[in-house]
């Protein structure tokens, strides 16, 4: 761990959890691809790779404890440690979801797990989160609070999404049998999990960089 200073040891964060995004947003992309193209050793290397995400985590969790206990900042820098930890923990919890994701599509191999029927909405709804997900990678690179409101507006369309989805299940053209709808349910609970903890990780950023809740901002 590195005893620098302050300021190097919060740049060192802020390049951590912009890795630790990206890896997370590559993940998805990868057990996106792995489920509507069936690609099974693609669902495999997202599997693999998700010990490297939750040790990146620890890693960050461990920097910034060590910095508030050598330096107790107080302020805006002591928001951003905080806010290191647990954005971490908040992408942690996304990569076990693209995890999951490449799961579904491992267990039902070699079937696919997406109905044709289902696969346009689905890939419009995985696209959504997906983007969602960069966009918030890139939020926590770049500190941009507009940039972070926008994604709750993205979220708005998720759900819709998410809804346009279970009225496909239930709904009278649904031809594809009782447990294809249970595997589409589970997926689209992933997805839809994906774009709130994406919302989750813009309010903290907005919460860090200016004292705020998004809310109580008039953008």
């Amino acid at each position: 761990m590195r005893r620098e200073t302050l300021d190097q040891n919060i740049a060192g964060l802020q390049a951590m959890l912009g890795e630790l995004a990206d890896g997370v947003a590559a993940a998805f992309r990868g057990a996106t691809a792995a489920l509507l193209d069936h690609r099974l050793r693609m669902a495999e290397r997202v599997i693999e790779g998700d010990p490297a995400l939750d040790e990146l985590c620890l890693r960050i969790e461990a920097l910034a404890t060590e910095t508030i206990t050598i330096f107790a900042p107080v302020g805006a820098d002591m928001r951003t440690l905080v806010s290191a930890i647990q954005s971490a923990h908040e992408l942690e919890r996304m990569g076990d979801l693209a995890k999951h994701v490449a799961e579904a599509m491992q267990r039902r191999d070699p079937a696919p797990v997406v109905p044709v029927l289902a696969k346009p909405l689905l890939t419009e709804f995985s696209g959504a989160a997906i983007a969602m997900v960069a966009k918030a990678a890139t939020v926590l690179r770049t500190r941009n609070v507009l940039l972070a409101m926008e994604l709750d507006a993205d979220d708005d369309r998720v759900d819709d999404l998410h809804r346009q989805l279970f009225a496909l299940m239930f709904g009278d053209e649904w031809t594809a049998g009782i447990p294809a709808a249970v595997d589409l349910t589970l997926l689209a609970r992933f997805y839809e999990r994906i774009a709130d903890h994406a919302v989750a990780l813009a309010e903290r950023t907005v919460y860090e960089v200016t004292g705020r809740h998004p809310e109580a901002l008039q953008l």
